[in-house]
């Protein structure tokens, strides 16, 4: 992967219902993913090992972190620790851009990147 990345350049492929990601980073210790949710989009409540730190770089977005519900915004960085339930949804009428990082490696999601992008191939 390339040191520079720019997202739009990359391949994009649907996460969760409805929402586009991009792996933008697939490293060593952690992974990058850059994902557009529309207006409407949410994804329940769930957990996972991996520290999750990122910002929402267009829109707002409500996160529920350990049953709070947190408004984040432009330029705002949220912190989901390892193991904490969350769930995100954007409730606006743009879509929201995150860029998230993940540690350790999310190797779900690189893996599912590698069979996307074979099945493009």
């Amino acid at each position: 992967m390339s040191p520079i990345i720019d997202p739009q350049q990359i391949e994009h492929w649907d996460v969760h219902e409805g929402v586009e990601a991009a792996l933008v980073a697939a490293g060593e210790n952690m992974t990058g993913l850059m994902c557009w949710w529309p207006p409407g989009a949410s994804f329940h409540t769930h957990t996972h090992p991996h520290e999750q730190i990122g910002i929402v770089m267009q829109g707002t977005a409500i996160f529920t972190i350990d049953g709070v519900e947190h408004q984040v915004g432009p330029g705002q960085v949220y912190h989901v620790p390892s193991g904490a339930p969350h769930a995100q949804r954007n409730d606006g009428e743009e879509t929201v851009i995150f860029f998230e990082c993940f540690s350790p490696v999310r190797e779900d999601l690189q893996e599912r990147h590698r069979f996307e992008q074979k099945i493009l191939d």
